[in-house]
């Protein structure tokens, strides 16, 4: 089987080039035979005329067999390619020289003869042929009346004897060259024609080993686009294909180690307190007969408290799935940060007591309502200062800062811990990513409330900003546009602290 373009190209040229070769070979014989008898009869046009005239065809109202005889024998020794004969005027066929069982006719048809007499007949004209009841051939007539009896000259112009020579002619050497010379012109055009579509499809033929080593070796590979028609096309096309699915393999090979590693995750923040939470239950059932009730009382709320942590990492994984996934529509309304900033601190000031750290809050009386989803921002506002409390050592202080721009409220969590490393800033915001737990006392939650807190900042066009410098502390902010002041656009970026 053929798998070349360029070969297949090649023999559908080569069988073209012989068909047609064959049939301009076939036309032109036709076309050559044809001119050769419209000229022969254009040059014999008066031949049956002559013959009328030189001698006395009916006497007495009867055929003249002897001077017909004689006037037959005469013509055929000058011309001998010439069949004569007499007709009658309703075509019937009085006189010949020739032996009578080679006459298939008895009458030859008018109607051509007629149209050659006419003075405007120029075209090549057949009549029948007496010795062939099925063929034609070409001729020169003249109608006679002599001896009070009128007739028809009929010569045929090709006779058997012509035809013979014509056939020979036609298998003589000089054809048969004829033909081995169109032959070779062919076979020489098909073979040029071979190496052009070679040539034309090289590129292709490039381009499909770079798309097979694509596929199979190296998915680095390109075409090389050498030109700028439809093949040079099409290699710049497979090249903008093959990035696109360079990047998207990247995409899902990244998305596939984050969802190996949020597994591992969640596997992880759920087996801690489930093991505790079935520990001191176990221990509850084990030791109820012989411990003390406030022994029990502790067993029993150390494992509310994990409970208490499983029930918040599954809600936190609820709702940020909801996040991404795009269920939560955010209903925007005019409210007042600064309220809801003071909320958030009364909220966890018994927590701060207890970790020892200081809660203060720098809120300006005239700050304007801002527009957005109260509940979706208590529930970030509340993420960012968790998450400092979390990471404060006792001693230290966290502050919420309301701080009015010209499109709205900025918001600022600012803590007095550890501070982040400046290699890991940028993934604070991923999900069940983790600082290192020297930054606080307990290693805190699981990774969620920052993933969380992004995700509803950009739900209300704006973005959440991180900065800190270890050792001091570190920085979250976002901004929410003013009440009326329209959500079509982001807010812009935060300037720098």
């Amino acid at each position: 089987m053929i798998r070349s373009l360029g070969l297949k190209l090649g023999l559908a040229l080569l069988a073209l080039l012989l068909v047609l070769g064959a049939a301009h070979l076939a036309l032109t014989a036709r076309t050559a035979r044809l001119y050769a008898l419209e000229v022969q009869q254009r040059l014999n046009r008066d031949t049956a005329r002559h013959i009328a005239e030189a001698t006395e065809l009916f006497q007495g109202g009867e055929v003249n067999r002897d001077g017909l005889k004689d006037l037959f024998m005469k013509a055929m020794a000058v011309n001998p390619t010439l069949e004569i004969y007499l007709l009658d005027e309703g075509g019937a066929i009085l006189g010949f020289d020739a032996p009578p069982e080679k006459i298939v006719r008895e009458r030859v048809s008018l109607e051509p003869l007629l149209e050659l007499t006419r003075a405007t007949s120029d075209s090549l004209v057949l009549g029948d042929d007496p010795r062939d009841a099925s063929r034609q051939k070409v001729f020169s007539a003249w109608p006679v009346e002599t001896g009070g009896r009128r007739g028809w000259v009929y010569a045929i112009l090709a006779s058997e004897e012509y035809e013979s020579i014509a056939r020979m002619t036609r298998r003589s050497q000089i054809l048969r060259r004829s033909v081995w010379i169109g032959l070779l012109a062919v076979t020489v055009a098909g073979c040029c024609g071979l190496l052009i579509f070679a040539l034309l499809t090289r590129p292709l033929r490039q381009l499909r080993q770079s798309v097979e080593r694509f596929h199979g070796v190296d998915p680095d590979t390109r075409a090389a686009v050498t030109s700028d028609d439809e093949i040079g096309a099409l290699a710049a096309e497979f090249n903008r294909m093959a990035d696109r699915i360079g990047l998207q393999m990247r995409r899902i090979r990244r998305n596939d180690r984050n969802r190996r590693e949020m597994v591992a995750s969640i596997s992880h923040d759920l087996r801690t307190p489930l093991a505790s939470l079935q520990g001191y239950l176990e221990t509850c059932l084990m030791k109820a007969d012989d411990s003390a009730p406030e022994q029990l009382r502790g067993y029993l709320e150390s494992a509310m408290r994990n409970g208490e942590r499983l029930k918040r990492l599954v809600e936190d994984l609820f709702q940020l799935s909801r996040l991404e996934a795009g269920e939560i529509q955010v209903a925007f309304e005019p409210f007042s940060l600064g309220e809801l900033a003071q909320d958030a601190l009364q909220k966890f000031a018994l927590a701060a007591e207890r970790r020892g750290v200081a809660l203060r809050a720098e809120i300006p009386a005239d700050l304007p309502p801002v527009g957005g989803d109260i509940g979706l921002i208590e529930r970030a506002l509340d993420n960012l200062v968790e998450n400092a409390l979390r990471y404060t050592p006792p001693g230290g202080t966290v502050k919420v800062a309301l701080l009015r721009h010209q499109a709205g409220v900025e918001l600022r969590v600012v803590d007095t811990g550890a501070g982040i490393p400046a290699e890991e800033l940028p993934r604070v915001f991923d999900r069940f990513y983790r600082v290192e737990k020297s930054r606080g006392d307990d290693g805190g939650g699981a990774g969620l409330g920052l993933a969380i807190t992004r995700r509803i900042v950009e739900l209300h066009r704006s973005t959440i900003e991180a900065r800190s410098q270890v050792g001091r502390g570190t920085l979250f902010r976002f901004r929410l546009a003013a009440a009326g002041a329209g959500t079509a656009d982001p807010p812009a970026a935060a300037p720098a602290a």
